[in-house]
């Protein structure tokens, strides 16, 4: 799991992705595709992450969420045992793909030799036809830490935030400092979270990949 001492942090904030959708189940690109909303299995999984949460003793200030479906149902759920309505930022969002939302992903089923590259070989995917760049999803979770949760430590001790895979890979990058090529590197199954510790406006890795449920 790979835990660190957080030491003193101001604040711990739990970066957490959405349960499963039916999308995730038979392997299209979601992406900035809003209405996807969790399976059934997709509920159950948020709801024992919940009670996972609490039977470790957990407690949250806060909980923002992205504003799409997927996320904001498993932020209400969460939300549920901690008596907190979430709190929606855009920044949040999952990362755009364009014209291959919907389409598959996996050995053999990419749509064509670029969207392939963004999960092979992310330094020569381009992004076409609307779709975010990376470096783009960087600047606004930057954005985010700076602006909205760095503040927060003054009065919050542990925030949760519900966004998505792509999201909390950009979460490893502003922490870990890992390259653009790493991006996909590792697991991140739904419900799991990365635990971060904000100290003096430093945001660093704690756990990678936790799992409550």
């Amino acid at each position: 799991m790979g835990c660190r001492s957080s030491k003193a942090a101001d604040m711990e904030i739990y970066f957490l992705r959405h349960g499963e959708t039916e999308w995730n189940r038979v392997h299209r690109i979601q992406g900035s595709t809003g209405w996807t909303d969790l399976t059934e299995d997709g509920v159950l999984l948020a709801e024992a992450t919940r009670d996972g949460m609490l039977a470790r003793g957990l407690t949250f200030d806060r909980i923002f969420s992205s504003p799409y479906r997927r996320a904001l149902h498993t932020a209400r759920i969460l939300g549920t045992g901690f008596g907190l309505e979430p709190s929606v930022d855009e920044r949040l969002r999952e990362i755009s793909f364009g014209p291959y939302e919907g389409t598959r992903y996996g050995k053999g089923l990419f749509a064509d030799d670029n969207i392939r590259a963004c999960f092979v070989d992310p330094p020569s995917y381009v992004a076409r036809g609307g779709a975010e760049p990376f470096d783009s999803v960087l600047a606004r979770m930057r954005e985010f830490v700076e602006e909205t949760l760095t503040p927060l430590a003054e009065t919050c001790s542990r925030v949760l935030v519900v966004a998505h895979g792509g999201v909390l890979r950009t979460v490893l990058r502003l922490t870990e400092s890992l390259s653009l090529a790493e991006f996909w590197q590792g697991s991140q199954p739904n419900c799991c979270a990365h635990v971060c510790a904000l100290e003096n406006g430093s945001l660093s890795l704690e756990c990678r990949g936790v799992v409550f449920a």
